[in-house]
């Protein structure tokens, strides 16, 4: 909560100088949260996008990674979207972080997120929610709810803003 009441203010102060925001097609950056991981973000079709993240421990071996479809809606202007979405999950665990005679298997199960985000020039920030259905693998938390995270990306690839010829409402209907 703290983080939130921190970012709070450096999120209003952008919304007043977003009317530069641009989108984007492609963003790659960091996930801080329950720990730091790489993230990227790619722009599918109108407002569906694909995320992709790699979840790494510093202290061990185990390894992840989820892959989420996402849906975006602008909010007031263009580059500031909610979104939400679903996917899946699968972790990895090394067996140098296992515990003698402890059976601990692979983890996997459905992810899902909620969150808002920013674009300006070229960078993105997104403030978002995880929690994780575990269907197999470890069943200590079935439910997990890693709490709030924070992603800033840089935007690689720039989205074309349409033009008003793209629209097709000054066009009659070609036959």
């Amino acid at each position: 909560m703290k983080l939130i009441r921190f970012l709070m203010p450096a999120f209003l102060l952008f919304i007043g100088t977003a009317v530069f925001a641009q989108s984007y097609k492609t963003a790659a950056g960091l996930r801080i949260g329950h720990g730091i991981h790489p993230s990227i973000q790619q722009h599918i079709h109108d407002k569906w996008a694909a995320e992709g993240i790699l979840h790494t421990n510093f202290n061990t071996s185990d390894l992840g990674i989820t892959l989420l479809a996402e849906q975006h809606h602008k909010i007031l202007f263009r580059g500031f979207n909610f979104y939400y979405g679903a996917g899946g999950h699968y972790y990895w665990k090394s067996a140098s972080n296992r515990v003698e005679n402890e059976v601990s298997n692979n983890v996997y199960g459905l992810s899902f997120i909620g969150g808002a985000e920013m674009t300006i020039g070229k960078l993105n920030v997104s403030v978002d929610f995880k929690p994780e259905l575990h269907f197999g693998g470890d069943q200590t938390f079935p439910l997990e709810w890693t709490g709030v995270a924070v992603s800033v990306r840089h935007v690689l690839i720039k989205r074309e803003k349409k033009k008003m010829s793209d629209w097709s409402i000054w066009e009659g209907k070609k036959k």
